[in-house]
C-alpha cells in the first residue's frame, strides 16, 4: 500500500470510538457462575432456550442501574429551615378509582410506618409528613402530580403506585427530577427493566406469579389443556401475558384466552365457550369479586375443572361470593396471613386495632416499603441521590419485613418466592412456592 495512504487510514481507525462490547470471554466465564438467572427465571421459560443460548444476558450484573450523576454533591438544606420531612404518596385513593381498595390499604400501611418512625423521633426531631396524590389514570395528570410533589411539596422521595401505566409515568418523571421511588404495589414486571436508577420494587410481580403458577399447573399437576379468563385492562393484560409466555415456552400453550369487562358479574357467555373446548384447568387473572361469580357459575354449569388465580383473587371475598363452589381454588398469595413471624403478628395486631380490618398485601408491602425508605433517609441524609444509594444497598440482598422475606436482584426487583393458597372447607390454607427446577442450596429456594 502507498505509504501516503497509510497515515490517513491509521488516523481514521484510531479516531473510531471504542464502542462498548457485550462481553469478553472472561466476562462469559464469570456470568456462567452467576448465582441465578435474571428474575429467577426457570430454564424452561427462557426465550428460545430450546434453540440457542443468548450471546449476552442483561440485568444480571452489579451496577445494572448504577447512578453516575452529580446528585450526591447537592448540599443538604439547613434542618432549622424545615418544618417536616415530606414524602410523597401516589396511589388510587379517590372515590370511584378502580383500585381504590388497594390504594387505601397501601395508604394505611405507609401511614402506620411513618407514624411509628415519628414516635421514635422522626428525622433528628423533625416529623415525617406524607403528601398524598391520587394516581389518576391519565398520563398528563399523573405526570403533573409527581412534578407538584417535587416542586410544591418538596418531597425527598415517594411511594407508588398500583397501576402499572402510572408507575411508568412517575418513573420517567423521577428520571428528570432525580426522585427516589419505592414501588410497593404494581405487579407490572417491566417497571424495573427501564434501567432508570430511581426505583426499587418490593411487591411480587406478574412474572414471579406466572412462573409459580405455570410450574404448579404443568409440572406438578400435569395439566395440559388450560384456558385463561382474564380481566380486560392493564392488570389482566399484563398478568395473563406473563403466564401465557411461560406456558408456551414450557410447551403447554393455553388453548384459549377469554376476556371479561371490569365490573362483570355474569360470565355465561365466556364459560359456555370454555365448556365447549373441554379444558382441564382454568386460570383467572382478575380480582376476587369476579372470581367468586366465575366459580359459582362454573359449578352451576357442571364444570368441575380446577381453577387457579392471581394474587388479587386471594381475598375472602371470593369465598363469600362463591360459597362452597370456592373449595379447591388455588391462588397466588403475596403474603402469608397465617405466618408466625413476630413482625407480622405485631403489625397485624396494630393494624386491626387502628383500622378495624385485616391487613392485605398492599398494606403490608407499603408498610415495609416506607420502613425501608425512612431507614435510608435517616442513614443517608436529605440528599435524594444518596437516599437512592441507601435503597440500592439491598441489591442481591434480602429484607425481612412484615410481608415476609424480600430478595432484590440487580434491578432492585423483589424476586423472592411467593405463597400459594388453597380454599379448603371455606378457608384459605397457605404454603410456600417450591418450583420443580429448584435444587438444594439454591439461594432463592433457601430463603426463610
Amino acid at each position: 500500500m502507498n505509504m501516503k495512504m497509510v497515515a490517513p487510514v491509521l488516523f481514521l481507525l484510531l479516531s473510531i470510538p471504542a464502542w462498548a462490547q457485550p462481553a469478553s470471554q472472561n466476562d462469559s466465564k464469570k456470568e456462567a457462575a452467576a448465582p441465578m438467572p435474571y428474575a429467577n427465571m426457570p430454564a424452561a421459560a427462557v426465550p428460545y432456550s430450546r434453540y440457542r443460548k443468548p450471546y449476552y444476558d442483561y440485568y444480571i450484573r452489579p451496577n445494572t442501574i448504577g447512578y453516575y450523576g452529580a446528585g450526591r454533591s447537592v448540599p443538604e438544606p439547613k434542618l432549622s429551615t424545615l418544618k417536616a420531612i415530606h414524602i410523597g404518596f401516589f396511589g388510587p385513593v379517590r372515590k370511584g378509582d378502580p383500585g381504590l381498595s388497594y390504594g387505601i390499604s397501601m395508604l394505611h400501611g405507609a401511614q402506620m410506618a411513618m407514624d411509628e418512625a415519628n414516635a421514635h423521633g422522626g428525622y433528628h426531631g423533625k416529623p415525617f409528613s406524607l403528601k398524598v396524590y391520587d394516581d389518576t389514570p391519565i398520563w398528563g395528570a399523573a405526570w403533573e402530580s409527581v412534578v407538584n410533589m417535587y416542586y410544591k411539596q418538596h418531597v425527598w422521595a415517594m411511594l407508588g403506585s398500583v397501576n402499572g401505566d402510572n408507575t411508568h409515568i412517575e418513573l420517567r418523571a423521577a428520571l428528570k427530577l432525580q426522585l427516589p421511588i419505592v414501588d410497593t404495589a404494581t405487579t407490572d414486571p417491566t417497571v424495573t427493566e427501564t434501567r432508570i436508577q430511581w426505583l426499587i420494587h418490593n411487591f411480587p410481580d406478574d412474572r414471579q406469579q406466572g412462573y409459580a403458577l405455570a410450574d404448579y399447573i404443568f409440572n406438578q399437576l400435569k395439566l395440559r389443556h388450560v384456558a385463561i379468563l382474564r380481566k380486560n385492562g392493564n392488570y389482566g393484560r399484563r398478568g395473563y401475558d406473563e403466564f401465557f409466555k411461560d406456558a408456551r415456552r414450557m410447551g403447554y400453550q393455553p388453548v384459549v384466552v377469554v376476556k371479561y369487562a371490569p365490573g362483570s358479574t355474569s360470565f355465561t357467555e365466556q364459560l359456555h365457550t370454555l365448556k365447549l373446548i373441554h379444558i382441564d384447568g382454568l386460570v383467572v387473572w382478575g380480582n376476587a369479586h369476579a372470581a367468586g361469580y366465575i366459580l359459582k357459575q362454573m359449578r352451576a354449569m357442571g364444570m368441575k375443572q380446577p381453577v387457579f388465580g392471581s394474587s388479587r383473587v386471594a381475598y375472602p371475598e371470593v369465598i363469600k361470593i362463591a360459597g362452597a363452589a370456592a373449595n379447591g381454588l388455588v391462588v397466588i398469595s403475596a403474603i402469608d396471613p397465617a405466618s408466625k413471624n413476630p413482625k407480622w403478628l405485631k403489625f397485624r395486631k396494630d393494624y386491626i386495632a387502628r383500622y378495624h380490618t385485616e391487613p392485605d398485601p398492599y398494606a403490608s408491602y407499603a408498610y415495609d416499603g416506607m420502613t425501608m425508605l425512612i431507614a435510608a433517609i435517616r442513614k443517608e441524609g436529605l440528599n435524594r441521590a444518596r437516599i437512592m444509594d441507601g435503597l440500592r444497598e439491598y441489591e442481591m440482598k434480602s429484607y425481612q419485613g412484615v410481608s415476609g422475606t424480600a430478595y432484590f436482584d440487580y434491578t432492585l426487583n423483589n424476586i423472592a418466592p411467593v405463597m400459594f393458597a388453597k380454599v379448603v372447607n371455606g378457608h384459605f390454607v397457605y404454603w410456600p412456592e417450591h418450583r420443580t427446577d429448584w435444587k438444594h442450596g439454591d439461594p432463592i429456594a433457601s430463603l426463610p
